[in-house]
C-alpha cells in the first residue's frame, strides 16, 4: 500500500537569501589522451533563487568557455532527488533519481557557450527533508555537467536547492508569478517518470 508523508514548508518563512539568485563557479582542468595536451575549462552557472515549488520553473544560466584542446561533448542541467531511509539512526538505503534535465550540444576548443534562462520545470514533488519524520530524508540538486569527448569523466557542478510547498510572496502578498498553469493542489500518489532514470 503507497502512503505519503508530507509536512508542509513555507518559503517565505525561511531564510531570505533563498529568494536570491544562486550561483557556483569551477575551473577544471582537463588532460587530452596520451599527454599531448591540456587545458582550462571556466563554468558559471546561476540558478534565479535558491528554494521552489511544484508546478514553478527553475531559471539556469550559465557560461562554459572550452580553454582547453579538448572538445566538450555537452553540457546538461539536471533536477534530481535523493531519498535516505533511516534505521537506528543509520542510512540503510540511498537513491537518485534524476526528475528533468536540460542539454546543449559540444562546445570547441577555444570557444564559448552561454545558457540565458534556460527553463527547468519543477513536476509535482515532496518538499525538502519531511520535517517531523525521522526515517526518511529528501534532497534536491541541480546538477550541471560537463561531458568531455574523451575517456574523462564528467565533470558535475552540485547546487543544493529547497523544495516547499508554498511559494515566496512579493512585497505586497501576492505570489511572485511564476508558477506554472499546471501548479498542482495536491501531490499525486504515483510519480511514474522516477522509475525511468536514476542518476549517476
Amino acid at each position: 500500500q503507497v502512503f505519503i508523508v508530507m509536512n508542509p514548508i513555507d518559503l517565505n518563512m525561511e531564510p531570505s537569501i533563498l529568494s536570491e539568485p544562486f550561483r557556483c563557479d569551477i575551473d577544471h582542468k582537463l588532460s587530452k589522451a596520451m599527454c599531448l595536451g591540456s587545458g582550462l575549462v571556466e563554468c558559471q552557472v546561476c540558478l534565479d533563487k535558491g528554494a521552489y515549488v511544484p508546478g514553478e520553473t527553475i531559471e539556469i544560466t550559465a557560461t562554459v568557455t572550452n580553454n582547453s584542446k579538448v572538445t566538450i561533448k555537452s553540457t546538461r542541467a539536471t533536477l534530481t532527488e535523493t531519498i535516505q531511509y533511516f534505521a537506528k539512526s543509520k542510512i540503510i538505503q540511498s537513491e537518485t533519481r534524476e526528475l528533468a534535465s536540460l542539454k546543449r550540444e559540444k562546445i570547441r576548443p577555444n570557444e564559448m557557450d552561454q545558457w540565458h534562462n534556460e527553463q527547468l520545470y519543477v513536476p509535482p514533488l515532496p518538499p525538502t527533508n519531511l520535517r517531523g519524520c525521522h526515517l526518511i530524508n529528501i534532497q534536491y540538486d541541480i546538477y550541471f555537467i560537463i561531458s568531455p569527448n574523451n575517456m574523462e569523466k564528467d565533470v558535475k557542478l552540485q547546487l543544493p536547492i529547497m523544495m516547499g510547498t508554498y511559494p515566496f510572496r512579493t512585497e505586497n502578498g501576492s505570489f511572485d508569478g511564476k508558477l506554472g498553469t499546471h501548479y498542482p493542489s495536491t501531490l499525486p500518489i504515483l510519480r511514474p517518470w522516477l522509475e525511468e532514470k536514476t542518476f549517476k
